[in-house]
């Protein structure tokens, strides 16, 4: 994916006509996509008896006869003396053991399961990159020549969604940064995310509206009643929060278009997520703040003190994550950084485990 110097420096300078243009309260130059893409250029015996023997066989045959019936009368007395005279109990026999059923062998503990790590998604514009670091902060992945990376989100297949600015696309690409998906009729987006249902939804800056996009690149869903959206959500209600820097303000919108929330005066907001309590986190760029309002847009508790934010995310431990220019940083909820990674101007930043 690597482009001539001359594209990059094209590509940093055209940024910088953008910024210009948006701290000015318009669009960029109309033909900004254009120069851009013009500067870029898978186991028997048998016994004989003699006559003289007969007589000593023959007497033998008596002798035993008579043994035979003396022995006969002793066991007939014995037997008569034993039925008149009480029996003695006999010894009965021990009874065999019963085989024993073998020991009950304890279950088989399952083997623990492989212990997850988390890792950060970082969208760095001014470097035209999306860098991904671990958390020890070593760097794990690196796409380059992501102009304009304004957003970058990870996806459930292990691809990347990375939106663009200075082309005007999103493209979802693989850990190589092949690009495996594309929808480029738009106008200087700055969000793009992975609906469940397959879609894409789309912050469309300077189109001024949020599209949504089937697998072919078709709209089947839009909201452009005067905004310019900075971010764009999709709610588990099936309504969209949008960061609507036109109006300072940020809106929640039914499948219909109707705007069924909104909270006014916040100045500059860039981004904006619905938290599990009901709140929602708004990020500030030129006040330098994160902000949680409740649903009467009340403060109820706030970062102050940050370096241009552009993105803010509540993670699960209760901490929050913050994309500032130059870093990211990570506050826990007493605002005390608890973990940071310096960049040269971090837009977009993501949290998760694998």
């Amino acid at each position: 994916m690597s482009e001539s110097r001359s594209t990059a420096d094209v590509a940093h300078s055209l940024q910088i006509d953008a910024c210009l243009h948006e701290l000015a309260g318009v669009g960029p130059a109309a033909d900004l996509t254009n120069r851009i893409l013009a500067a870029a250029g898978q186991p028997t015996h048998s016994a004989v008896r003699r006559p003289a023997t007969q007589w000593l066989l023959a007497a033998a045959i008596l002798l035993g006869a008579g043994v035979v019936t003396a022995v006969a009368l002793l066991q007939r007395d014995e037997a008569r003396r034993q039925a008149v005279a009480p029996q003695e109990p006999q010894p009965q026999p021990s009874p065999s053991p019963k085989p024993q059923d073998p020991p009950a062998q304890e279950p088989k503990q399952p083997a623990p399961a492989p212990k997850l790590r988390w890792f950060t998604l970082i969208a760095d514009y001014s470097d035209n990159r999306v860098v991904e670091v671990d958390d020890t902060g070593r760097e794990t992945l690196r796409l380059e020549d992501i102009y304009g990376a304004w957003d970058a989100e990870p996806l459930d297949n292990g691809n990347l969604l990375i939106t663009e600015f200075s082309l005007s696309r999103v493209q979802e690409v693989d850990r190589k940064g092949k690009q495996v998906w594309m929808y480029d009729s738009l106008k200087n987006p700055y969000d793009a995310d992975r609906l469940p249902n397959g879609n894409t939804l789309i912050a469309d800056t300077f189109g001024s509206r949020v599209i949504e996009v089937n697998g072919k690149g078709k709209i089947v869903w839009s909201f452009d009643k005067d905004i310019r959206p900075f971010d764009a959500d999709r709610l588990p209600n099936g309504n969209t929060l949008i960061a609507d820097v036109m109006k300072d303000r940020v809106l929640e919108v039914d499948p219909k278009g109707a705007v069924v929330w909104e909270a006014k005066e916040l100045p500059n907001i860039h981004d904006a997520d619905r938290l599990a309590n009901g709140n929602t986190l708004v990020t500030l760029r030129n006040k330098g703040e994160v902000v949680e309002i409740d649903r009467d847009g009340k403060r109820v508790w706030e970062l102050k003190g940050l370096k241009s934010p552009s993105d803010a995310d509540r993670l699960p431990n209760g901490n929050t994550l913050v994309a500032e220019n130059s870093r990211v940083r990570e506050f826990d909820p007493k605002g005390e950084v608890v973990w940071s990674k310096d960049t040269t101007w971090a837009v977009e930043v993501h949290r998760y485990q694998r």
